[in-house]
């Protein structure tokens, strides 16, 4: 595993994957944003007091961009209280389909974690809360008719990991039809979704378990479950999860962070939704101000993200400013686009990333970003592109809410900037208009 600064060409593959930071990467690689972000209301800031503050369970909706770091901030901020909080944290991506993603699945995964992680932290010791769980995940999977008797059969004598361990395994196999076939998952649907509440209050058991035993043997600490990656939904995704189910997914009886897509923070369902739900957001590192005015905090941290991990000699200074000044702010733009840099370097043999790499590495994620801006529904691409073009003389950034600007904020081709205060579309989005010769 490679953790240290490139030196070469070819290392700055290793130090720049896009993915959070997590473990040794985290310790070796992390860089402190919020005065880029939000200096009046510092958001890991106000989260970690959020958490420490919270009288009774602290049930609260986290948004921002993908790519602009809040998974890295969970990771952080998992480490760093992890003496007041025991933490149960689990990625829908890694575990289910985010495209056909439904609350049945989510509430199952988490169950399934909650069985897991309890278990292994050794916080489950009432067998009473299994034997109820077992029965009636085998009548479900007996009434789907989607495996043999034998399968749900579960040895009795065992002890109390070894009924665990079996329950866990049922769980698992009910989740796995999911990524089987769209048939199955259906099927299986069908059968839970009249017997979500059954399921609703089982969750609510085995976190009453696993936070009664929490307490006896570690007072100062208290439960907090993460959903990561919620925030990677499809538009009706996530309006069928967190506003049709938003009671349903409130009503889990623990503190509970679900990240989330920010156009569903910037919709008409925003007032439903904190009916039931704290909400914050995280957003992107900003490096102009609203008046178009460089904004050197900004600048700075974008660099010393770069620094942490790449021997700057590595990208010629000119390399280095267009990169900054192109990715917006998005932290996963400027790694990508600096990977991407690195190889073409190599390949045309420079002992650095030069301005013609940077540029050329650039134009490739400007034809991405270009190639996602088309109309969906009753939102038509010329919808968009008018919406583009009216943000961009809008003044302080400001324009109406409708469902164009919800598609952009979908796909990234708009940064909102300083919580909700102001919108701008991404730079390599701007100047892709103005090649179009779509802005004077």
């Amino acid at each position: 595993m490679f953790v240290e600064r490139a030196k070469t060409l070819r290392e700055i593959h290793y130090v720049t994957d896009p993915s959070p930071l997590k473990g040794e990467f985290l310790e070796k690689f992390y860089v402190p944003t919020d005065a880029a972000r939000d200096t009046s209301y510092p958001p890991t800031s106000v989260l970690r007091d959020r958490l420490y503050e919270a009288t009774s369970h602290l049930r609260l909706l986290f948004a921002s961009h993908p790519g602009a770091g809040k998974s890295t901030e969970l990771n952080r901020l998992i480490n760093e209280t992890q003496n007041d909080f025991l933490f149960i944290y689990f990625s829908i991506r890694q575990e289910l389909d985010i495209a056909t993603l439904t609350h049945v699945d989510l509430i199952l995964a988490l169950m399934e974690q909650l069985y897991r992680q309890g278990m292994e932290k050794k916080l489950i010791k009432n067998k009473d809360i299994i034997e109820p769980v077992r029965s009636w995940f085998s009548e479900i999977i007996k009434e789907s008719k989607i495996s043999r008797e034998e399968t749900v059969t579960m040895e009795t004598g065992v002890g109390l990991n070894g009924m665990l361990a079996q329950i866990i395994g049922l769980m698992a196999s009910v989740r796995a039809l999911f990524s089987l076939s769209h048939e199955a998952a259906e099927n299986i649907r069908q059968v839970l979704k009249p017997r979500i509440t059954d399921l609703r209050n089982y969750c609510n058991q085995v976190i009453a378990e696993i936070a009664t035993n929490l307490e006896q043997e570690m007072p100062r600490r208290r439960l907090v479950v993460i959903v990561d990656d919620t925030d990677k939904l499809d538009i009706d995704v996530a309006r069928s999860l967190f506003v049709n189910h938003t009671g349903l997914l409130a009503d889990l009886q623990v503190s509970i962070i679900y990240t989330v897509p920010l156009f569903l923070i910037h919709s008409p369902d925003r007032p439903r939704l904190e009916s039931y739900f704290d909400t914050l957001t995280l957003p992107m590192i900003k490096t102009y101000k609203i008046d178009n005015q460089r904004f050197d905090d900004g600048w700075h941290i974008l660099q010393q993200v770069i620094e942490n991990r790449i021997n700057l000699n590595l990208i010629s200074p000119a390399a280095l400013e267009l990169v900054i000044n192109k990715t917006g702010g998005v932290l996963r733009d400027l790694l990508r686009v600096i990977r991407t840099a690195s190889e073409i370097a190599r390949y045309v043999q420079t002992e650095q990333i030069t301005e013609e790499s940077m540029r050329n590495s650039l134009d490739r994620l400007k034809g991405i970003y270009r190639n996602s801006i088309y109309g969906r529904g009753s939102v038509t691409t010329e919808h968009l592109y008018k919406k583009m073009q009216e943000i961009v003389i809008a003044p302080n950034g400001q324009t109406p809410l409708d469902l164009a600007l919800q598609q952009l904020l979908y796909t990234q081709v708009v940064i909102e900037y300083n919580g909700r205060s102001w919108y701008s579309l991404h730079p390599l989005v701007h100047e892709a208009l103005q090649e179009m010769g779509m802005l004077t």
